[in-house]
Protein backbone atom coordinates (compact mmCIF):
# COMPACT_ATOMS: atom_id res chain seq x y z
CA UNK A 1 0.00 0.00 0.00
CA UNK A 2 2.92 2.31 0.68
CA UNK A 3 3.98 1.86 -2.94
CA UNK A 4 0.60 3.15 -4.12
CA UNK A 5 0.77 6.15 -1.82
CA UNK A 6 4.26 6.99 -3.10
CA UNK A 7 3.04 7.03 -6.69
CA UNK A 8 0.15 9.39 -5.96
CA UNK A 9 2.28 11.79 -3.96
CA UNK A 10 2.22 12.78 -0.32
CA UNK A 11 -0.98 11.69 1.42
CA UNK A 12 -1.91 12.94 4.88
CA UNK A 13 -2.74 10.42 7.61
CA UNK A 14 -6.57 10.67 7.49
CA UNK A 15 -6.53 10.41 3.69
CA UNK A 16 -4.12 7.46 3.90
CA UNK A 17 -6.40 5.69 6.37
CA UNK A 18 -9.36 6.20 4.00
CA UNK A 19 -7.28 4.97 1.04
CA UNK A 20 -6.20 1.89 3.02
CA UNK A 21 -9.84 1.15 3.91
CA UNK A 22 -10.92 1.54 0.25
CA UNK A 23 -8.13 -0.78 -0.91
CA UNK A 24 -9.12 -3.36 1.71
CA UNK A 25 -12.81 -3.12 0.71
CA UNK A 26 -11.91 -3.45 -2.98
CA UNK A 27 -9.73 -6.53 -2.37
CA UNK A 28 -12.43 -8.16 -0.23
CA UNK A 29 -15.02 -7.47 -2.94
CA UNK A 30 -12.74 -8.96 -5.60
CA UNK A 31 -12.31 -12.08 -3.46
CA UNK A 32 -16.09 -12.38 -2.99
CA UNK A 33 -16.68 -11.90 -6.73
CA UNK A 34 -14.08 -14.59 -7.46
CA UNK A 35 -15.74 -16.98 -5.01
CA UNK A 36 -19.13 -16.35 -6.64
CA UNK A 37 -17.67 -17.08 -10.09
CA UNK A 38 -16.12 -20.30 -8.82
CA UNK A 39 -19.44 -21.33 -7.24
CA UNK A 40 -21.27 -20.67 -10.52
CA UNK A 41 -18.76 -22.78 -12.43
CA UNK A 42 -18.85 -25.57 -9.81
CA UNK A 43 -22.66 -25.71 -10.02
CA UNK A 44 -22.31 -26.26 -13.77
CA UNK A 45 -19.80 -29.05 -13.20
CA UNK A 46 -21.96 -30.74 -10.54
CA UNK A 47 -25.03 -30.69 -12.82
CA UNK A 48 -23.28 -32.39 -15.73
CA UNK A 49 -23.77 -36.06 -16.47
CA UNK A 50 -20.26 -36.28 -17.94
CA UNK A 51 -17.55 -38.07 -16.02
CA UNK A 52 -14.22 -36.30 -15.58
CA UNK A 53 -12.63 -38.51 -18.25
CA UNK A 54 -15.47 -37.89 -20.69
CA UNK A 55 -15.18 -34.15 -20.12
CA UNK A 56 -11.40 -34.31 -20.61
CA UNK A 57 -11.85 -36.32 -23.81
CA UNK A 58 -14.24 -33.75 -25.28
CA UNK A 59 -11.97 -30.90 -24.16
CA UNK A 60 -8.97 -32.52 -25.87
CA UNK A 61 -10.98 -33.03 -29.03
CA UNK A 62 -12.15 -29.42 -28.98
CA UNK A 63 -8.59 -28.20 -28.53
CA UNK A 64 -6.85 -30.61 -30.92
CA UNK A 65 -9.59 -31.12 -33.47
CA UNK A 66 -10.31 -34.43 -35.15
CA UNK A 67 -7.86 -37.08 -33.86
CA UNK A 68 -7.64 -40.85 -33.71
CA UNK A 69 -8.75 -42.88 -30.71
CA UNK A 70 -5.10 -43.91 -30.22
CA UNK A 71 -4.01 -40.25 -30.05
CA UNK A 72 -6.84 -39.52 -27.64
CA UNK A 73 -5.82 -42.44 -25.41
CA UNK A 74 -2.26 -41.10 -25.32
CA UNK A 75 -3.48 -37.58 -24.46
CA UNK A 76 -5.70 -38.90 -21.68
CA UNK A 77 -2.98 -41.23 -20.38
CA UNK A 78 -5.22 -44.29 -20.62
CA UNK A 79 -5.22 -47.53 -22.59
CA UNK A 80 -6.91 -47.79 -25.99
CA UNK A 81 -9.47 -50.17 -24.41
CA UNK A 82 -10.35 -47.54 -21.79
CA UNK A 83 -10.70 -44.80 -24.39
CA UNK A 84 -12.90 -47.11 -26.46
CA UNK A 85 -15.34 -47.38 -23.55
CA UNK A 86 -15.28 -43.63 -23.01
CA UNK A 87 -15.97 -43.06 -26.71
CA UNK A 88 -18.76 -45.66 -26.77
CA UNK A 89 -20.62 -43.75 -24.05
CA UNK A 90 -19.94 -40.35 -25.65
CA UNK A 91 -21.06 -41.61 -29.04
CA UNK A 92 -24.23 -43.15 -27.56
CA UNK A 93 -24.99 -39.73 -26.04
CA UNK A 94 -24.32 -38.12 -29.46
CA UNK A 95 -21.51 -35.99 -28.07
CA UNK A 96 -18.84 -37.35 -30.43
CA UNK A 97 -18.75 -39.19 -33.75
CA UNK A 98 -16.30 -41.72 -35.09
CA UNK A 99 -15.44 -41.11 -38.73
CA UNK A 100 -13.34 -43.08 -41.17
CA UNK A 101 -10.08 -41.31 -42.04
CA UNK A 102 -10.19 -40.06 -45.64
CA UNK A 103 -6.59 -41.15 -46.33
CA UNK A 104 -6.49 -44.41 -44.41
CA UNK A 105 -9.79 -46.29 -44.11
CA UNK A 106 -8.41 -48.39 -41.23
CA UNK A 107 -8.19 -45.34 -38.96
CA UNK A 108 -11.22 -43.95 -37.17
CA UNK A 109 -11.05 -40.26 -36.32
CA UNK A 110 -13.06 -38.78 -33.47
CA UNK A 111 -14.87 -35.48 -33.79
CA UNK A 112 -17.00 -33.54 -31.30
CA UNK A 113 -20.61 -32.98 -32.35
CA UNK A 114 -22.47 -29.73 -31.76
CA UNK A 115 -24.15 -31.47 -28.80
CA UNK A 116 -20.72 -32.23 -27.34
CA UNK A 117 -19.49 -28.68 -27.83
CA UNK A 118 -22.70 -27.38 -26.28
CA UNK A 119 -22.30 -29.70 -23.27
CA UNK A 120 -18.83 -28.30 -22.63
CA UNK A 121 -20.04 -24.71 -23.08
CA UNK A 122 -22.65 -25.41 -20.42
CA UNK A 123 -19.93 -26.46 -17.98
CA UNK A 124 -17.31 -23.88 -18.85
CA UNK A 125 -19.55 -20.87 -18.43
CA UNK A 126 -18.63 -17.93 -20.57
CA UNK A 127 -17.73 -15.38 -17.90
CA UNK A 128 -18.15 -12.53 -20.39
CA UNK A 129 -21.83 -13.35 -20.86
CA UNK A 130 -22.34 -13.88 -17.13
CA UNK A 131 -20.55 -10.57 -16.41
CA UNK A 132 -22.69 -8.78 -19.00
CA UNK A 133 -25.85 -10.11 -17.34
CA UNK A 134 -24.54 -9.09 -13.93
CA UNK A 135 -23.40 -5.62 -14.99
CA UNK A 136 -26.69 -4.94 -16.78
CA UNK A 137 -28.44 -5.05 -13.39
CA UNK A 138 -26.45 -2.06 -12.09
CA UNK A 139 -27.82 1.46 -11.97
CA UNK A 140 -26.47 4.05 -14.40
CA UNK A 141 -24.66 5.76 -11.51
CA UNK A 142 -23.03 2.49 -10.38
CA UNK A 143 -22.07 1.69 -13.99
CA UNK A 144 -20.45 5.12 -14.29
CA UNK A 145 -18.44 4.56 -11.09
CA UNK A 146 -17.53 1.01 -12.10
CA UNK A 147 -16.44 2.04 -15.59
CA UNK A 148 -14.25 4.85 -14.29
CA UNK A 149 -12.82 2.61 -11.57
CA UNK A 150 -11.98 -0.26 -13.89
CA UNK A 151 -10.44 2.16 -16.41
CA UNK A 152 -8.29 3.64 -13.63
CA UNK A 153 -7.29 0.14 -12.51
CA UNK A 154 -6.33 -0.77 -16.08
CA UNK A 155 -4.22 2.40 -16.36
CA UNK A 156 -2.51 1.58 -13.06
CA UNK A 157 -1.85 -2.00 -14.18
CA UNK A 158 -0.45 -0.77 -17.48
CA UNK A 159 1.78 1.79 -15.73
CA UNK A 160 2.92 -0.75 -13.13
CA UNK A 161 3.83 -3.32 -15.78
CA UNK A 162 5.94 -0.79 -17.68
CA UNK A 163 7.64 0.91 -14.71
CA UNK A 164 10.80 -0.47 -13.12
CA UNK A 165 10.83 -3.86 -14.77
CA UNK A 166 13.37 -5.49 -16.99
CA UNK A 167 10.96 -8.31 -17.80
CA UNK A 168 10.29 -8.32 -21.55
CA UNK A 169 7.00 -10.15 -21.01
CA UNK A 170 5.71 -7.53 -18.60
CA UNK A 171 6.47 -4.70 -21.02
CA UNK A 172 4.55 -6.45 -23.79
CA UNK A 173 1.35 -6.84 -21.74
CA UNK A 174 -0.15 -3.45 -22.71
CA UNK A 175 0.54 -4.15 -26.37
CA UNK A 176 -1.02 -7.61 -26.09
CA UNK A 177 -4.07 -6.21 -24.29
CA UNK A 178 -4.65 -3.67 -27.08
CA UNK A 179 -4.21 -6.35 -29.75
CA UNK A 180 -6.90 -8.52 -28.18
Amino acid sequence: MGRIATRVGRVNAPDQARRDELVRTYLESQLLLGDLRVARRLRSIVRTQLTAQQFRAIAILLLDGEISAHELARSLGVSPATVSGILDRLEAARLVERRTDARDGRIRRIVVTENGASAVRGIVVDDEIADQDLVSTLSTEDLDHLSRGVAALARAAEATSAVGTEDACASSVPTLARAL
